[in-house]
């Protein structure tokens, strides 16, 4: 059956009508046409391309990203103070530039050389920032181990100082306690009996005989009742090579066993004697006083003979009864 043309068309009667493409398939036609599928243009039809796809993106922020990272910690590997900070960028350099690497393996990237690089730089920084890391651990061990060896050598100073200080304190308490045991030991040998002798550092040998009784003639003052009347004969030497001066040493100090002054005896016979104010080398000066003791005092009393300067002055002592 043939469609009618239409009354302007062109073409004779006779001949087919050009196919609609858009006209919707007649039922049966895909069967008839060898069981074409449906939706597949007949043959002799128009042709419709297919749309045009865009081709994939290449992924190379990683590669990028670690070149960044490893010029960051480069650089600060490369400063001292901010060394400790370079580790974690150079790090994830390596880590991001060797995924980038995969990348541009996988054909996923194109920057394959700045991967490559952010790779490098990053573990040239790591390497750096070791480096620096172990040169500063070594130096502040060095540091260390200079103060603590300074530490040590102020210490042994300051136990020297002390040590020598504690010897020098050690000598001079020894110095001291010599000086006092030869004070003590001098103090002692000052300490006598009537008729023995006792001589000074600078020679003067005094000695005390025995007291002897004595009989006043033309007293000046009126003798205590009851009273003892005795004699103290003290004879001083200069057994050295220099004269010695007696000044202050002339009469001698008698004492009861309370420690107060015996009434001294002056009488007008001539006999009592002062030593003289000084004595030269090898000479020999007699010292006579009498002295009235009451009979509690003759059982025991002192007589002192003070000698010397200052702080050198010394005394000796003699003790006993009147006999």
């Amino acid at each position: 059956m043939t469609t009618p043309a239409p009354p302007d068309s062109s073409r004779s009667a006779g001949e087919p009508a050009a196919p609609n493409p858009w006209a919707p398939p007649a039922p049966g036609q895909d069967e008839g046409r060898g069981g074409a599928p449906a939706g597949n243009f007949a043959p002799g039809g128009p042709y419709w391309p297919p749309y045009p796809t865009a081709p994939p993106q290449p992924r190379n922020g990683l590669g990028t990203a670690a070149m960044v990272l490893g010029i960051v910690g480069a650089v600060l590997s490369l400063v001292v103070v901010l060394f400790w900070l370079s580790w974690l960028p150079a790090l994830l350099a390596v880590i991001f530039g060797a995924i980038g690497l995969g990348h541009a393996r996988k054909g996923l990237a194109t920057n394959r050389a700045t991967a490559l690089a952010g790779v490098i730089l990053g573990v040239a920084g790591l390497l750096v920032s070791a480096g620096a890391g172990a040169f500063v651990v070594a130096r502040v061990q060095t540091v260390r181990d200079e103060r603590k060896a300074d530490e040590d050598a102020a210490r042994a100073r300051a136990d020297a100082v002390i040590e020598a200080a504690r010897q020098r304190q050690a000598e001079q308490q020894e110095r001291i306690d010599a000086e006092r045991e030869k004070e003590a030991a001098d103090e002692k040998a000052r300490r006598l009996s009537f008729g023995q002798s006792y001589t000074y550092e600078d020679g003067l040998k005094v000695t005390m005989a025995g007291p002897e009784p004595y009989v006043p003639s033309g007293t000046v003052f009126d003798l205590p009742k009851n009273a003892r009347i005795i004699q103290v004969r003290i004879v001083v030497v200069n057994t050295g090579s220099e004269e010695l001066s007696l000044y202050g040493s002339g009469m001698p100090f008698v004492k009861d066993a309370k420690g107060d002054l015996v009434f001294s005896v002056i009488d007008g016979s001539g006999r009592m004697k002062l030593l003289p104010n000084s004595l030269a080398p090898g000479e020999e000066a007699t010292s006579l006083t009498a002295y009235a003791l009451s009979n509690s005092a003759a059982e025991r009393f002192f007589v002192q003979f003070d000698y010397g300067s200052g702080l050198k002055r010394k005394d000796v002592e003699w003790s006993g009864s009147a006999g």
